[in-house]
């Protein structure tokens, strides 16, 4: 699903994601109003056996209809 073309929702999540990316996140999924980001350890692969909560870190973002930007941590993935 697009967004309509200058959906206020979507460019404050825009600007929000592109702040973000400047961090080291990632997107891993996105919808107009909402998105995962991810940022992972360069040692990902290592702590994600040992230390897994410090293997990477997630979380959903999503705006409301005023524009207000708020991030929950995700649930980490499960195999």
């Amino acid at each position: 699903m697009t967004p309509p073309v200058g959906d206020p929702r979507s460019a404050a999540l825009d600007a929000y994601l592109e702040r973000r990316r400047s961090q080291g996140f990632s997107v891993e999924t996105r919808t107009g109003a909402q998105a995962v980001i991810v940022r992972r350890h360069r040692l990902y692969h290592v702590l994600r056996w040992v230390a897994q909560e410090r293997a990477e870190q997630r979380l959903v973002v999503s705006v409301d209809q005023h524009g207000e930007v708020t991030s929950l941590a995700a649930e980490p993935l499960r195999w």
